[in-house]
């Protein structure tokens, strides 16, 4: 008895803690983790907040709504820029074709040079419009070029039905299901590896308390990413039963992930070089690229996995 009270009165601490889960497949890793009870075995007891889209899950975290969140890289190199008071913690899983380009088929676009002088939809400040950018620089274009139209995520498809915009820049699972929803009256071009986007665990400026959340945080998700890599068959039906999504979808995007995690040079280097971008393209009031390396939190990371840091801290 005396042994069995001991043992009770020094389990560590369980934290309560709020992550605002971005509604998407790239969350892959959390739902994985809720299903199986990856963090049961930590110090936080997690709650989810599930929204559309990393610049929501953001805003939750800004406002003190949630103590984490997922977001991608595209909205950290966007809000860096006004200075703000947060850190990534880890990277967890990257795609090099979550975001597409839908055009009408009729329309008979076969470059991204036929894309100048349309009416595109994007979600502004996001990955969509920069992975837009690229995509007419391709063609030596810019979105002085084109017609921008600024929609949320899940509203891009109905400016597209309601004929606002020709053209517009999903990303998963918005893609799939305007696809599903409008067959052959829309056309998914093939843009795989023209950028590649990561999702990444993200906080407010992080005190000793908040990097100890975090770190357990990241245990249950490296548990929930071996499981992901052992049982890819179970994982998927976890994330299709949790997004109701059809089998279809996890198998129109599965391949596209790398389910990892990390803080390394190529999430800085993408980070700077969209930031420099929205600088360039006058989206952002500001002009002065951040040191990005300030929106790093290395420390919860190198507890759980050393090697995963490849970056100075």
């Amino acid at each position: 008895m005396f042994y069995l009270n001991f043992e009770y009165r020094w389990q560590p601490p369980k934290y309560p803690v709020i992550i605002a889960v971005s509604k998407t497949p790239l969350s892959s890793p959390f739902y994985v983790a809720k299903a199986i009870g990856a963090f049961d075995g930590t110090c936080v007891d997690v709650e989810f907040d599930e929204v559309v889209g990393g610049q929501r899950a953001f805003a939750k975290v800004m406002n003190g709504d949630a103590d984490f969140g997922t977001s991608s890289d595209s909205v950290i190199a966007f809000k860096s820029l006004a200075s703000r008071a947060f850190v990534t913690h880890a990277m967890f899983v990257q795609s090099d074709n979550d975001v597409k380009l839908i055009t009408r088929a009729s329309e008979k676009i076969n470059s991204a040079i036929n894309l100048k002088g349309r009416k595109i939809g994007v979600t502004k400040g996001t990955a969509s419009e920069y992975f837009l950018s690229n995509l007419l620089a391709l063609e030596g274009l810019t979105t002085e070029d084109v017609k921008l139209y600024h929609y949320k995520p899940e509203q891009l498809v109905n400016g597209f039905i309601n004929n606002e915009i020709d053209t517009f820049v999903p990303w998963e699972p918005f893609g799939f299901k305007s696809a599903q929803l409008l067959h052959d009256i829309v056309k998914v071009h093939k843009t795989k590896g023209l950028n590649t986007l990561s999702f990444n665990l993200i906080s407010a400026k992080a005190d000793n308390l908040l990097v100890e959340k975090a770190k357990c945080v990241i245990q249950g998700l490296s548990i929930a990413i071996d499981y992901i890599a052992s049982y890819p068959a179970k994982s998927k039906k976890i994330v299709m039963n949790e997004l109701q999504l059809s089998a279809e979808f996890i198998d129109w995007v599965w391949p596209d992930y790398i389910f990892k995690l990390g803080l390394n040079q190529s999430l800085l280097l993408s980070v700077k070089s969209q930031a420099v971008w929205a600088i360039a393209t006058q989206m952002s009031q500001f002009n002065e690229v951040p040191n990005v390396e300030r929106f790093i939190d290395s420390r919860a990371l190198l507890q759980v996995i050393p090697d995963a840091v490849s970056i100075p801290h």
